[in-house]
């Protein structure tokens, strides 16, 4: 059977570590699997509760340089024929190898497969993604024809729910370290270069970090993130240097559009004024219909509207209940 390579990035994950490992260890099923976790610089008990429970499992360690670090470190060391990521703080539910894998097995012509997720949030509310699974019980697993166009409308890829062919995926060259936020994303849209993509229409990933959001706090937990958020040129560089086509591919404008709008916020948060009304100028009528883009795009003419909007978005992020 073919083997597969879970990567688990872990920086300070206790509180979830066992539910995340054990989730893995319940989907074998009869797939050999190779578990590599790679600690990112730990400063609580994580790597204990591994060496104590888990002794199977080998442990990398570096200095705190981030998940795309991380990850590049485990894909140089994963050996399977298949390979995912996991967040410590994330789960799988039964089923996701098996039909993961079999999906791949049956559809050479994709170098990745994503699953149907459940978000618990902070706050307590729980989403299905994509939406399409919230009004259409008819869905079958298929080969997407346009990964961009169905992305821009869907947003249903994540870190934790998808398999990929590790051979293509050491074709990329991984991560890019320098991206402390939406590295997962650029990642994803480069990888959507190599070939076609597949989709599950099931739920077999659980995305639940709220304990370990709580933890940290939601202001300080981002704070780093958002400070590296780059412009969006600079994030798309290289997936627009491969296929230069997709800088007028519509599904691509759109799913851009939903990130340069997250990178503009982050670099708003971070006090980059500039740089964030220069994202909301340029793609800002790509952006998605939601409130905070609403504000970007209306306040952005006006640099004092803007600069009131800016403390009004970052009072509303620093006392954000979760």
């Amino acid at each position: 059977m073919s083997k597969v390579s879970i990567i688990i990035p872990i920086f300070n994950a206790s509180p979830l570590l066992e539910r995340c490992i054990n989730s893995v260890l319940a989907n074998n099923g009869d797939f050999p699997l190779e578990i590599i976790c790679i600690d990112d610089g730990s400063t609580d008990n994580s790597v204990e509760i591994l060496r104590e429970k888990y002794p199977m499992v080998p442990i990398l360690k570096q200095s705190n340089q981030g998940p795309a670090s991380a990850r590049n470190k485990g894909i140089a060391n994963a050996t399977g024929k298949y390979l995912a990521f996991l967040d410590a703080d994330d789960y799988w539910l039964a089923g996701f190898i098996e039909k993961t894998v079999s999906f791949l097995e049956r559809h050479p012509d994709a170098v990745a497969v994503s699953v149907g997720q459940e978000h618990h949030l902070p706050n307590g509310s729980t989403n299905l993604a994509p939406q399409i699974l919230s009004f259409n019980d008819n869905l079958q697993s298929m080969v997407l024809e346009d990964f961009f166009e169905f992305w821009s409308a869907q947003n249903h890829v994540c870190t934790g729910s998808v398999l990929m062919r590790t051979d293509v995926v050491k074709q990329t060259g991984g991560q890019r370290p320098g991206l402390r936020i939406t590295e997962d994303l650029e990642f994803w849209a480069y990888m959507a270069t190599f070939g076609k993509w597949g989709f599950i229409p099931e739920v077999l990933f659980v995305s639940d970090g709220g304990e370990v959001t709580k933890s940290l706090g939601w202001w300080e937990k981002n704070l780093i993130r958002w400070k590296s958020a780059p412009s969006i040129q600079e994030w798309e560089k290289r997936i627009i240097q491969r296929q230069p086509e997709l800088q007028h591919d519509k599904g691509y404008q759109l799913a851009t559009g939903r990130i340069c709008k997250n990178l503009a916020y982050s670099a708003l948060l971070s006090g980059r004024i500039e740089l964030s009304r220069n994202m909301v100028f340029e793609r800002g009528a790509y952006f998605p219909d939601d409130k905070v883009a609403k504000i970007l795009k209306r306040t952005a003419p006006n640099p004092f509207v803007f600069f009131l909007a800016v403390n009004f978005l970052k009072i509303r992020e620093r006392f954000r209940k979760i």
